[in-house]
């Protein structure tokens, strides 16, 4: 990503360009509300117009502008003006919903997109744009207008099969007909009009898989990136890398598939995990595919051991859904697209350091519940009931301590020694920043997480319902759940990683 590249002064042109999609996307935006008000046209109507004809506006202006930084700025200028409409109950027609971030996504996407993929990869922004203008909003249109549609449900909004169906065929046809308009946006690679199709097929059923979790609104933004990241991997990688992929999305499949069979996730976590699963085996082949299965399959088996005996505390169950997983795995799946970015040594250590704080973390909970005594809170080391958050046992611990040293295990085989840092010592990095990573896990769940009391039974609970009633929360932030302390915990197994390789290296 060649920053100076992106914020060099663009010619008069570019500005006055500029100005004219500015003025258009308002006059588009004026036009949907008029027709909305005196038209009585229903506000899904209007949002799907400006939707899909800002979209396809979209399409011809990494092309039409010499320099990056006007879209930067109009992307961004909506990105806000979207935000503080949506707050302000401002554009009815467009905002239906005050806490659907849509339009405020949509905008940010296309910001992310110029970002990372103006230099050299304009189609991959031409396309991702499509896919969201035209396949996310034909999808809706025909997922309502089929009278005996097959809904279904993985969050909270409600997808249909045949808008699933359209999503797909319609994100084909929008990346191979892009392909075909723009060949010569594309690398110097001899790509056929059989490799479009490839990656358009590619293309859809990522865009898919994604638009079917989508919800509030937050498919607007992880539709066209997901769709990025894969587009930028096939157009820059050879025909072994595109086996690959095949053959991490079929692994993928297999295994979430097998993986809800056996309860270990829910739909939505099944369809989480694929995405994921496509872009670390995807990209990264065994070397990042192992760590992550090893986790995977480790803490699932421990998890239908232990939950099942404190079912009643925890919030969630054994079968993990779509947010624990993204809390466990988001950000290990972070530093596999930032690698194929920015490749450096230090992306993989920090994606070990993420899983081996998760690791560390399912295996301190589950081996402390069934063989722990006396768990004790970690900010005070007061007695608590078993299964409260943040407490610690000497189980507990020794659990971290091996979770974290059998993902460092999966890992060693591929280390690399970083200057004159040695295999062993990066081994031993790992694992300690897996286990206080653990640490850190156990003091947030201590004192910041959410607890709640059940007023009919007095236990303590992280369930917002207990004995069929609403429980009260009594100490701890509202919002900061256990799924909210797992990421940060993963997040600061890589942390940890990054500081400690740094202090080695000074």
């Amino acid at each position: 990503m060649n920053l100076s590249s992106l914020f060099q002064s663009p010619p008069l042109s570019d500005w006055l360009h500029l100005l004219l999609l500015f003025c258009v996307i308002l006059i588009l935006i004026m036009i949907s509300e008029i027709a909305r008000k005196y038209l009585h046209w229903p506000q899904e109507v209007t949002r799907k117009i400006v939707h899909i004809s800002v979209g396809l506006l979209l399409l011809s202006t990494p092309l039409l502008l010499e320099t990056a930084l006007p879209l930067l700025a109009i992307s961004a200028f909506f990105t806000l003006f979207n935000f503080i409409a949506l707050q302000y109950n401002l554009l009815p027609g467009i905002h239906i919903e005050r806490n659907n971030y849509g339009t405020v996504y949509y905008a940010f996407s296309f910001f992310v997109l110029i970002l990372l993929f103006w230099e050299g990869h304009k189609v991959v922004i031409i396309a991702s744009m499509m896919i969201m203008a035209v396949g996310d909003a034909l999808a809706a249109i025909v997922g309502k207008k089929v009278r005996k549609s097959h809904a279904y449900r993985l969050v909270r909004d409600q997808k249909t099969l045949e808008g699933s169906l359209t999503m797909f065929l319609v994100s084909t046809l929008v990346v191979y007909l892009t392909f075909l308009l723009y060949p010569d946006t594309m690398n110097t690679m001899n790509y056929t009009s059989g490799h479009f199709l490839l990656f358009a097929v590619i293309t859809a059923v990522v865009s898919t898989s994604a638009e079917a979790l989508g919800d509030r609104g937050n498919d607007n933004l992880t539709v066209p990136l997901l769709s990025g990241f894969i587009l930028y991997f096939l157009l820059s990688h050879d025909t072994s890398h595109h086996f690959q992929l095949i053959l991490g999305m079929v692994m993928g499949a297999v295994t979430v598939y097998l993986s809800h069979r056996a309860r270990f996730l829910t739909s939505s976590g099944m369809v989480s995990a694929f995405l994921l699963a496509t872009v670390i085996y995807g990209f990264g082949g065994w070397k990042w595919t192992l760590p992550i299965l090893t986790f995977f399959i480790s803490s699932s088996l421990l998890s239908k051991v232990g939950k099942s005996v404190f079912d009643n505390i925890f919030e969630k169950g054994s079968r993990r859904d779509h947010v624990q997983v993204m809390a466990n795995g988001g950000i290990a799946g972070l530093f596999m697209i930032l690698e194929i970015l920015v490749p450096h040594p230090i992306n993989y250590l920090a994606y070990l350091g993420s899983l081996a704080a998760a690791t560390a973390d399912t295996w301190a909970t589950e081996i402390g519940m069934r063989w722990g005594k006396h768990p004790r809170l970690i900010s005070n080391l007061k007695l608590v009931p078993p299964g409260t958050s943040g407490g610690i046992t000497s189980a507990g611990l020794l659990g971290a301590l091996a979770g974290s040293i059998i993902l460092a295990i999966s890992g060693i085989l591929f280390f690399t020694e970083i200057e004159q840092l040695s295999i062993w010592l990066l081994f031993t990095m790992i694992v300690s920043s897996g286990f206080m990573a653990s640490l850190v896990d156990s003091f947030l769940g201590a004192t910041i997480q959410v607890q709640f009391q059940c007023d009919v039974c007095q236990k303590m609970t992280e369930k917002h319902f207990h004995c069929e009633v609403l429980t009260i929360p009594i100490s701890g932030i509202l919002w900061f759940n256990n799924d909210v302390v797992n990421f940060l915990n993963t997040l600061s197994g890589a942390f940890f990683v990054i500081i400690i390789l740094q202090f080695l290296l000074m």
